[in-house]
């Protein structure tokens, strides 16, 4: 079922695309209004929820063949948000693919997490924000004070259209300087895009102006490590500006061994 949702998704994706494309292009305008055009041109049932076709080529899945063929050399597409119901294909340069670095020392941290969480976690992005919350890793990997002030945040960003966090933090360190946090939490095969940290930053800038913006995701890793990243925006480019990998585990697992290759870790 999921198969051939995403095959219908990426017929009615590809129509509107073509329709606005001419050789050459490094934009292409659109509006949620052509998908249901293209929908009712190929004879395809119009997804309950259009929204949903634009969010999972943006944050989830890739882009039909067709579309990812028609890039310029070194060039890839990615859609932007430009308004209400208004979104364009942006031709950019091919971007770097966040994943956590292999080797990277592991860092075990006590689990604090409620044993009632932790038998009733079902393992998706929920339960790693639930994880990250009460153990307070972002706490840990930032060196700051934080508290999370929502979770799911929906909202409307003026020359974006409508977005979505998982949960917004907000902090401040040892001399008072104020922060707001946008935490995106992946999981499976989800991958970290340019869009979702210029809408992050796009939403801090428009909501919480006075404060300074720190752009964090958190990714399920295999052996129940849990990695994050702090990003920020490079020449058009997601660069990664501290990344850490944690495991939660007993206090009696963490060894003599472990607390001195942390500490030697710290003076590097």
């Amino acid at each position: 079922m999921a198969e051939k949702k995403e095959n219908r998704y990426s017929q009615i994706l590809a129509l509107v695309f073509e329709s606005g494309f001419t050789p050459g292009a490094t934009r292409v305008q659109f509006e949620r209004t052509d998908l249901e055009h293209a929908a009712d041109a190929i004879g395809i049932k119009l997804p309950k929820n259009l929204g949903d076709v634009i969010y999972s080529f943006r944050f989830r899945n890739k882009l039909p063949d067709s579309i990812i063929a028609s890039a310029p050399e070194g060039y890839e597409w990615i859609i932007r948000g430009t308004g209400r119901a208004k979104y364009a294909f942006v031709a950019v340069p091919n971007q770097v693919r966040i994943l956590p670095r292999e080797g990277l020392i592991t860092i075990k941290i006590p689990d604090a997490t409620p044993e009632i969480i932790r038998s009733s976690a079902l393992g998706d992005e929920q339960a790693l924000l639930a994880l990250v919350r009460y153990n307070r890793l972002l706490d840990i990997f930032l060196g700051i004070t934080t508290y999370s002030l929502q979770n799911h945040l929906r909202t409307t960003v003026q020359g974006i259209g409508q977005v979505e966090v998982d949960e917004v933090y907000v902090g401040l360190d040892r001399y008072g300087v104020q922060y707001v946090m946008p935490v995106q939490a992946k999981g499976g095969s989800d991958e970290i895009g340019l869009t979702q940290i210029e809408q992050d930053f796009g939403v801090c800038a428009q909501k919480w102006p006075h404060m300074t913006a720190r752009s964090v995701a958190v990714q399920f890793m295999d052996d129940d490590k849990i990695a994050m990243f702090e990003l920020g925006l490079q020449d058009d480019q997601v660069a990664v500006i501290r990344e850490a990998h944690y495991r939660l585990v007993a206090f009696a697992d963490i060894t003599d061994e472990d607390r001195d290759l942390y500490l030697r870790a710290r003076d590097v």
